[in-house]
């Protein structure tokens, strides 16, 4: 038996996952399931369409290194659909001190971005970055202004680095998806056990639900 280290993060309900945490078929499924909920009263081709470009943005966060893609959709009284996308993934990092390393990213993250803060979560210090984009869905269509938060926290015990990345462009709840990606990364949990396995990493819905936090923001 050796000693692994595994990640558990807790999603809040309402994210639908893109199915990265499983095999093609389990990903094929989850897709299927988002184009649907997405066009419930459109046609075939629509939800077929839309399978095709969540099925590439699931391919996307996987080549990047993603374990986990989920994307939500509330209703909003204004007959809007507020949306955001949570990406989590692992990168290779020093096996120096949480703090250090968390120092160091920070510093580099100031020359990119002017909203970069460092707090502490359980599991450690968490870098927070605002980053701010747009994007043209045909061309010739008005772009769309895209907000992105990141939460990086520093796992030394792993030598990597665990990103949390929310985006959305329902720029009127920024503030409600930001206190979101807070208790996302508040529950990040380290688990040192005895395993035959390789080290692992887990997202797992809890019981929070964004659309609780869209109603308690917004009545």
């Amino acid at each position: 038996m050796t000693k692994s280290t595994q990640l558990q993060i807790e999603i809040p309900d309402g994210f639908h996952t893109l199915g990265l945490e499983g095999d093609d078929a389990y990903r094929a499924d989850c897709v299927r399931e988002m184009a649907d909920l997405v066009w419930s009263e459109g046609t075939d081709l629509q939800r077929d369409t839309m399978a095709a470009v969540y099925d590439e943005m699931a391919e996307t966060f996987a080549d990047d290194g993603a374990f986990y893609a989920g994307v939500c959709f509330v209703g909003m009284d204004d007959d809007r659909v507020s949306t955001a996308s949570v990406v989590a993934r692992l990168d290779d990092a020093d096996a120096t001190d949480a703090d250090v390393v968390a120092a160091g990213l920070a510093e580099a993250l100031s020359h990119t971005t002017t909203e970069v803060s460092t707090v502490r979560v359980p599991a450690g210090p968490c870098v927070v970055s605002f980053h701010g984009s747009q994007w043209a869905p045909a061309e010739g269509a008005e772009p769309l202004a895209i907000a992105r938060v990141d939460a990086q926290i520093p796992v030394p015990s792993r030598s990597q680095l665990l990103t949390l990345s929310l985006s959305t462009p329902s720029l009127t709840e920024l503030p409600v998806y930001v206190n979101v990606l807070r208790l996302i990364a508040e529950s990040v949990t380290v688990m040192d056990a005895e395993s035959p396995s390789a080290p692992g990493a887990e997202a797992v819905t809890s019981q929070h639900s964004v659309a609780d936090d869209m109603r308690a923001a917004f009545g």
